[in-house]
This record gives C-alpha cells, sequence and structure tokens, in this order.
C-alpha cells in the first residue's frame, strides 16, 4: 500500500474522531504500535488541516485550547496559507487576528526574508489582494523602498521594519447584503473612535448577535469592518446552488499543494449551478462542511456567487434589506484592485480616521490628495497582481467611484512612460472595444436561459490557455483564458460573453506577426468549433481542461463526467497526459496516454499499415557514432523527444542528439532530402461524395488503416508526408511483430568475392539468416532493383554529409551482398555480369501516372503516411469543419455513441499487443516471463528496450549501422 493512501486512512481516522484502542491493525503497526506517535500524528493534522479544537481529538491529546489556536495561526501564516474564515469566530474574537492583521504579518514576513511575491500560493496572494490592495507590482514597490531607506540603516545597523511601509487599514471590500456580520474583539478604548450609528450597530451585535449585513447601514457596515472591530461571516447551505463566472483578481503565482488548496480546485473543476452543495459534496465524496466552507471562501474572493432564491413567477424574493443596500452595487467600488497606500504614515487620505484616529509626533501629514484613477488608468493595471484584470480597456469610467490615493513615487518616470504606452494601446482597441460595448451590455441584461440536461464537454489543456493569454488577441479574452486555466472549466452560463471576445480577433492582425499568427488561428477557429458544438445537446456545451480532470481521483471524475456529460469531445492533439480513459463515450485517443505514447503511436500507425519514413525509436543511453544506413539521402531529420514538441534536424548534426539520449529514449524519422518535407492533414470519416478526400480514401495507407482502426466511427485527421522519396509499402505484410536476436557471423556462412572497383565485401549465401529485417537498407524491395532518393544530392553533400557515409566500406559491403544475392535468378544475370549496379532514379518532375516506379510498383505512393490523431484539431479551418459537420450529422448519434467504447477497446487492444512485442526477441529465453504478458490498459506505456527500426515497411531490429 502506498504511503500517501496510509496517511489518507490515519487522516479519516482522525477526522472520524477515532481512538487509539479503535484504529485497524495495520494502522496500528504503521505507528509502530505507538499511542503517543498517534498523539502526535492527531496533533499535527489538526494543526495542518486547522481542525476546531472543540469535538475533535485535538482536545483530548492536548489540553491548552488557546495555545493550540495560537500555534494553528502561527503555522498557518508560515506556510503562507490563507487565513481561517471558518475559525473567525475563535481567532478574531478571541485572539483578535484579523484578516487585515494576518496578511499584514505574511507580507511582513516575505519582506524580512526578501522573497520575491511569486513565493505566495495563489489563493493566499488573491486574498491579500482584496484585504490589503497590494498585488505584485505594489510588493515590488514595498522592495524597493525598503532597499532605498538605508539612512537609519547605515546608523543603526538595522533593518528598516515592513510594518513602517504597509498600509494602516484595509480597503474598502464588496460585501454581499446576504453576508453576515458578528462582533469582533471590541476594547474599551475603540469605542472612543467609533460614531453614534456604529456604537449602537455594536450593541446590538453583542444583545442579538450576528445579523445579515443587508439589514443594517450600509456606510456603517463598512466603516466598523475597517476599524476591525466586525468580522463577516459568508454562510452556505447544503441547499444553496452556486455558480462561477469568468475569474476577476485571479493572482497566478504557485500553488501549495495543501488540503484546503486541493479542496478548493477540485469544486472548482466540479461545480455546478443546477446542483446544491449537498449533492456537490455527495458526488466528490467528501465532507459537507469541508465543502461548504470552500465554497464560503469561493463567493468572499467573488471567484462564485450564490444564486438567489427565486419564487414559482421566477422573481427573487424581498428579503427586507435596509434602503442604503438598495444600490449596493453602484456604491461599491470597481471590482478592478484598488491602489493602497504602500506607506501607512501618508495614509490620511479617508476623513473619517484623520478625524478619529490620534496623530503620531513622528507622522507627518499626508500630501495633498488625488483622484484616484478610473478603471482605464495604468494604476489599475498595475495592481492586478499579474492576471488579475484583463478587460480594463472595456470597463466603463464613467460611474466610477472615486477614492483618495497619494502619489507613491513622484520620480518614477518609468510609470510615465508605462502610462502612455498603455494609453496608446487603450486609442488603438478603442475602436474595436466600442463596436462590443452594446452587444456586452445586452449579454449582461438579458437574463440568462437556463440550460438542463447533459451536456457536451469539449475537453482541451493547457496549451490552449497560453495561446489565448499570449498575444493582443483581445482586450477580454485572457480573463477567460485565466478562468479555463484555473478553474479547469469554462461552463456554458458563460460562453456567450466568451464568444464575444473571440469574436474580436481577426486574421488580419495577424499580419506580420509571424509564428504569433498561430495564435489567432486557434482562437477564430475554436470560436467556429463552440458555436458548432454547443448545440448538440439542450444542455449545452463546457470546456474542460485534461489537467484539472486529472487532479481528480478516477472514482471521482468518473462520477462528475458521468452525472453532467453525454459524451466528450477532445482537441488534438493534447500535450498532457490521459491517466485513465474515460468511462463516457469519447472523440479522442483510444488509449491513457504517457510520455513515451507518442513514439509508439506513430510507429504503430506505420507498422500496421506499411507506409511511413524511415524511423528509429532508440532507447536511452544509446549513442550514435554515424548516421543511420536508413537515414541516408535523408538531408532533413524529424526527432521525436519526451516531454517536448518533435523539431527538424540536418542529419550532419545527428550527433546533437545524443544529449537528447542521455535524458530519455528517441524516434528518429526522415523528413526530407533538402529541404523539410510537405504536410497535408486530411480529417476523418471520409465523406464519399467528397471528390477531393476520395483520393485520399484511395491510399493504400488509409485503405490499411481502415481494416484495422475504426474511421467511421470516431473522428480526427491523418497527417501526410512528402519527403520527396516515393514509398514503395510492403506487399509481404505481417500484423506480428518478430524480433530475431543478432546472430555472430560464422566462417562457413559466408564467402569472400573480388567485385571490381569496390573493397572486398562479404556475400551472404542463399537462406542464410546472417542479415537480419534490421540490416536492410531502405533502399531496396524485396530483392530487386535498388532505388536512391536522389542521384544528384550525393554529388552536392558536403564531405561529412550522407554520401561520404554512403559509399564507406559497410555500404559497399551490403551492396555487394545484395548483388550476389540476385545471382540465383537468371532474369538478373545481366546485373551480375557488370561491374556496377544501374539505380534507376525516378524524376522529381515527371508525373505520377508516366513514372517507371509506379509502373512496376502498383504500391508505390508519393505521400506517405506520418500520424493519426483522434479528436478536433484548432489549427488547420478545412478539417475542423469537416470534422464538425461529422459530428453534427452522423457520430453523436445513440447508435454511435454505443458502440464507441467497443472500437476504442478494439485499437487499444492492438496497440498494446504491438507494443508488447517490441519489448523483447522472439527467440530469446532469458527474456522475463513478465514481458511476455499482455500489458494492462490501466499502465502507463514502457520505455522501449530494445532498438527498433521501420523500413522496408514493418519493425524489425536496429543493429546499429
Amino acid at each position: 500500500m502506498s504511503t500517501e493512501k496510509v496517511a489518507e486512512e490515519i487522516g479519516n481516522c482522525v477526522r472520524g474522531n477515532l481512538q487509539w484502542l479503535q484504529l485497524p491493525v495495520h494502522l496500528r503497526s504503521v505507528l509502530h504500535n505507538n499511542q503517543r506517535d498517534y498523539e502526535k500524528y492527531v496533533f499535527n493534522y489538526s494543526l495542518k488541516n486547522q481542525l476546531r479544537f472543540r469535538g475533535n481529538l485535538a482536545s483530548k491529546v492536548f489540553g491548552k485550547e488557546q495555545r493550540y489556536y495560537e500555534l494553528l495561526i502561527k503555522r498557518n501564516i508560515n506556510g503562507l496559507g490563507v487565513f481561517p474564515y471558518h475559525l473567525a469566530d475563535i481567532v478574531t474574537k478571541g485572539l483578535r487576528v484579523t484578516p487585515f492583521n494576518y496578511y499584514i504579518e505574511v507580507l511582513s514576513q516575505l519582506l524580512r526574508s526578501d522573497k520575491s511575491y511569486d513565493t505566495l500560493p495563489n489563493f493566499t496572494a488573491a486574498d491579500c489582494l482584496r484585504v490589503l490592495g497590494i498585488g505584485r507590482n505594489e510588493y515590488l514597490a514595498l522592495i524597493s523602498d525598503l532597499k532605498t531607506h538605508t539612512t537609519r540603516t547605515l546608523i543603526f545597523s538595522a533593518k528598516p521594519n515592513p510594518l513602517d511601509f504597509l498600509p494602516r487599514f484595509p480597503v474598502r471590500i464588496h460585501i454581499e447584503p446576504w453576508w453576515r456580520l458578528d462582533i469582533g474583539y471590541v476594547l474599551e478604548s475603540d469605542i472612543r473612535y467609533v460614531t453614534e450609528a456604529e456604537r449602537s450597530l455594536l450593541d446590538d451585535l453583542i444583545d442579538f448577535g450576528s445579523q445579515p449585513a443587508g439589514k443594517c447601514d450600509f456606510d456603517v457596515v463598512h466603516s466598523l469592518y475597517r476599524k476591525g472591530l466586525v468580522y463577516l461571516d459568508v454562510p452556505i447551505c447544503g441547499e444553496d446552488r452556486i455558480c462561477i463566472p469568468p475569474l476577476r483578481n485571479f493572482v497566478m503565482n504557485r500553488v501549495s499543494g495543501d488540503y484546503f488548496e486541493n479542496l478548493l480546485y477540485k469544486i472548482f473543476v466540479s461545480a455546478d449551478e443546477h446542483m446544491t452543495i449537498a449533492e456537490l459534496a455527495q458526488m466528490l465524496q467528501l465532507d459537507l462542511d469541508c465543502v461548504k466552507q470552500a465554497v464560503s471562501f469561493f463567493c468572499r474572493l467573488g471567484f462564485a456567487r450564490r444564486k438567489e432564491a427565486l419564487t414559482e413567477d421566477g422573481e427573487a424574493i424581498e428579503t427586507g434589506y435596509n434602503a442604503s443596500w438598495l444600490n449596493y452595487n453602484q456604491q461599491e467600488l470597481p471590482q478592478t484592485p484598488q491602489i493602497t497606500p504602500l506607506n501607512y504614515n501618508l495614509h490620511g487620505g479617508s476623513c473619517e480616521f484623520e478625524q478619529l484616529a490620534p496623530q503620531s509626533p513622528k507622522t507627518p501629514r499626508a500630501t495633498p490628495q488625488q483622484p484616484d484613477k478610473d478603471s482605464s488608468s495604468i494604476g489599475y493595471l498595475s495592481s492586478d497582481g499579474n492576471t488579475s484584470d484583463f478587460s480594463f480597456a472595456n470597463m466603463s469610467t464613467a460611474g466610477a467611484t472615486t477614492a483618495t490615493t497619494p502619489n507613491i513615487n513622484n520620480n518614477n518616470n518609468t510609470n510615465n512612460s508605462d502610462e502612455q504606452e498603455l494609453s496608446s494601446e487603450l486609442e488603438d482597441v478603442s475602436e474595436r472595444t466600442t463596436t462590443t460595448t452594446n452587444t456586452k451590455q445586452q449579454i449582461a441584461q438579458t437574463p440568462p436561459t437556463v440550460k438542463s440536461g447533459k451536456r457536451v464537454g469539449f475537453l482541451f489543456d493547457s496549451t490552449l490557455t497560453a495561446f489565448l493569454m499570449m498575444g493582443n488577441l483581445s482586450p477580454g479574452l485572457k480573463n477567460h483564458a485565466v478562468t479555463m486555466f484555473e478553474v479547469g472549466k469554462l461552463s456554458e452560463e458563460s460562453m456567450d460573453s466568451f464568444l464575444v471576445e473571440l469574436e474580436q480577433v481577426s486574421l488580419l492582425d495577424a499580419e506580420g506577426e509571424g509564428d504569433v499568427s498561430r495564435y489567432f488561428a486557434h482562437a477564430i477557429i475554436l470560436r467556429s468549433t463552440i458555436c458548432s458544438l454547443r448545440h448538440l445537446l439542450p444542455g449545452g456545451l463546457d470546456l474542460l481542461r485534461l489537467e484539472c480532470l486529472e487532479g481528480l481521483d478516477r472514482q471521482t471524475r468518473d462520477r462528475v463526467l458521468e452525472k453532467k456529460y453525454k459524451f466528450i469531445i477532445s482537441a488534438t492533439p493534447l500535450t498532457a497526459t490521459l491517466s485513465h480513459t474515460f468511462s463516457i463515450p469519447f472523440f479522442g485517443q483510444f488509449l491513457r496516454s504517457s510520455d513515451a505514447a507518442p513514439m509508439w503511436t506513430k510507429l504503430f500507425y506505420n507498422h500496421i499499415t506499411g507506409y511511413g519514413p524511415p524511423s528509429l525509436l532508440i532507447c536511452r543511453g544509446t549513442v550514435l557514432k554515424s548516421l543511420p544506413r536508413l537515414f541516408l539521402g535523408y538531408g532533413k531529420l524529424l526527432v521525436n523527444i519526451l516531454h517536448s514538441d518533435s523539431y527538424v534536424l540536418n542529419s550532419e548534426n545527428f550527433r546533437n542528439i545524443n544529449e537528447q539520449l542521455k535524458n530519455g529514449c528517441v524516434l528518429l524519422q526522415g523528413y526530407g532530402i533538402r529541404a523539410p518535407g510537405t504536410l497535408h492533414y486530411e480529417s476523418f470519416p471520409f465523406q464519399a461524395d467528397d471528390v477531393r478526400q476520395a483520393k485520399w480514401a484511395a491510399h493504400r495507407a488509409v485503405q490499411k488503416l481502415a481494416s484495422h482502426l475504426d474511421l467511421k466511427q470516431q473522428c480526427g485527421y491523418i497527417t501526410f508526408l512528402n519527403t520527396g522519396v516515393p514509398d514503395l509499402g510492403c506487399e509481404e505484410y505481417e500484423l506480428q511483430v518478430r524480433l530475431k536476436l543478432p546472430q555472430k557471423k560464422r566462417p562457413g556462412c559466408a564467402t569472400k568475392t573480388n567485385v571490381p572497383n569496390a573493397t572486398t565485401t562479404t556475400v551472404t549465401t542463399p537462406g542464410s539468416e546472417l542479415l537480419s529485417p534490421g540490416e536492410l537498407t531502405s533502399f531496396t524491395r524485396n530483392g530487386s532493383q535498388l532505388k536512391s532518393p536522389d542521384e544528384n544530392h550525393f554529388a552536392a553533400s558536403p564531405e561529412h554529409g550522407p554520401a561520404s557515409e554512403y559509399i564507406s566500406a559497410d555500404c559497399t559491403e551490403l551492396l555487394a551482398s545484395e548483388v550476389a544475392k540476385c545471382s540465383d535468378n537468371a532474369s538478373r544475370a545481366e546485373l551480375i555480369s557488370q561491374s556496377s549496379v544501374e539505380i534507376p532514379i525516378l524524376s522529381p518532375a515527371a508525373p505520377e501516372s508516366e513514372s517507371l516506379l509506379e509502373e512496376q510498383e502498383p504500391g508505390t505512393e508519393e505521400w506517405t503516411l506520418l500520424d493519426v490523431n483522434f479528436g478536433v484539431p484548432l489549427f488547420d479551418v478545412d478539417s475542423n469543419t469537416r470534422i464538425c459537420e461529422q459530428l453534427v450529422r452522423n457520430l453523436c448519434s445513440d447508435d454511435n455513441l454505443e458502440a464507441l467504447p467497443a472500437s476504442a477497446a478494439q485499437s487499444q487492444t492492438l496497440l498494446l499487443e504491438f507494443v508488447r512485442q517490441c519489448l523483447f526477441f522472439e527467440d530469446d529465453s532469458a527474456t522475463p516471463a513478465q514481458l511476455r504478458e499482455p500489458l494492462q490498459p490501466t499502465r502507463p506505456l514502457p520505455y522501449p528496450r530494445i532498438n527498433l527500426a521501420f523500413e522496408n515497411g514493418r519493425v524489425c531490429y536496429w543493429n546499429g549501422r
């Protein structure tokens, strides 16, 4: 049993309040049968997971409640965790630890240790930005101020205190009227600084307990919160429903990996506004209170919204809020993060605190106030914590509420230049944004239509989100991209606004951008894909990120998908790995992926069809000392490596591959003679009435592929490659791979023959097996004429290029052996009698129908098979359009969805058997028994153990030549 599984079992025992005598026997043995070790584990687990003292085992192993919570806060601050809002009734009332002074301590700890802003976990940074208003750029300014104030350091040999540069009061946050207000830790000295209305509200809270914030005066609630005399509770019950809009004010730093953060991400990808919190907890098989705490935290940050209860007529239930809350959304400050004074000594902008707070003799008066910048200013952009708000250019500033912000750095010329640059950028996009303002307002004002039933899931990976976040595609598009990356899902309810942003992207903007144009192409094709597929089912379509689904365990993921989706459609190719195949119909890859899966599948498709460029799958640790024979004549090689995209390499630089072989296996493929080959993408299923597709459907590789794999019920595209060398295929085709052990040459099996104008060579006698299939060159086909890719290429090759390798002693020996083989054939006696071998060359300019090669070899194809991908491509318009059309017409029918899992299982079995046969030599008795057993589909594909070559239309052992 794994360590993680054991730790989870012990944690469940702690949460279930199981004492030592109630523990299972196997868990006691893990704890060395020592009760004291279990008590230590209970105490540390309770602190780490922020469990309450009362009602848990912590109260039985540790007797001091106040000390327990002090240690809990201290450990949480050291771990840079979020404020424990679910314990606010203890830590705020009893210890007077508010979210404001909690995050002040967190930031001061970072500043003292001179750590970067990226040290903060994502949710901690987002809550710190909400409470303190300090984002990435403000934090950098804090570090700069600490380093520039060196006078005191030189005199007293001490660093400046970070608290002198941090704000004194929290910023004004967003408060919902249904949140509950409760009394905090109030001292008699605090009463001197409250107004009569504030004092009256404090008395009511003391006498009657917590109250909904909407029942109290709006301004009084905000004033008491900023003074730290009250705290806010966000109540969530099991019958509530939430919706997750596009994220705003989210900070993308890092993940800490603690229990609460993992819970937050699980709820992110699983939550649905049609599902109650109780149903969500049941589906995830988590404790209901833990799910409530996570949802409450989401609502507090603004990452989720609670759906209001409605009457039978569909109108909101009147809650009797105070009149000051009628227009609280308009009275609130903009959702963009505010500019918080970084030096609390300059925090004199708030009149209420100027009148109430005593002035220290060392504290100077604040500088004259200047209006806060509106939502389109550089100040708001610099406060976003890197990715908090990307829609600043679309926001109207007419109704923005102004706040007071002192000038932090009057001599900062960089800010001025940045502001000028941003203003010019806003002018450039002003025309484009104004054209969609009315559309966005209509979407915001139009009540959303409730879509029920199961939905279509469109699977993507982080590569797509990176494309949407890179480049100036659309001012508001990055906001949705952040949601897709962090939440792991963009639901149907947010699809209209997402399509509006995608509509602004135009390929005309990509002119002259070079490689950046593919970002624009992905955005445009994604929009057409969503428009085509979202109406397949009444429930609509959700975008799902594969990496976030992989964060769920297999059982939980299957429950989530089976409950909410009828089938899944995958974008292709996906760079992320799929740990398990889906339990619902899936239009995508038919096996779980792994690091080596792309290499195995390419070799598999080449082997079952007999078509493909010369390929080598080389094991880790192999050293190439010379260019392999099957690549002679190829000036360009396609290099496929682990954890990265493939790239093209000049063949004379083949020794560079040895660096890659130190880290993992490599798949080499012939890719062109003088220039990289031409690629062509053809979608499937093939349309019988399409004349253009009929040519590709008649390709011999496609016909063989269709005989083994399902190309009618699945969808995807085939990549064809034209290297300039016609592919002859394989006539003696055999599906099974038979790898033979390399045999040493024996004296009686070969004779020496003198060949004119050539070196001494070894000629194999007929019937001998000294030359394995891997020793044959790619220029021989079934003992017939030898063919060269391009005769002129050898004359123009560099000194150390393919030509010099071609005339080596080994190649001469091979040519002589092939000539000797032909001596038994009377029809080729003339070839043997001559001192040289005639090699017919196919002219590239010759028509395909008139070529000599096609007359002699009916199976010759100008285009060969490079790869097969299942799913919907987002980079090729033609293939994407055809596949989406097939999905809408035929593939999403109930009959096809029922047959899809069986078809995928059959293809998976065929691939696993191919990989198993490639792992051992057939005639090797020393092969371990486990290698001969069938591979399990639940396990990742293994790495290659034997160097394999694909030539002459089949996979064989490569002997290193």
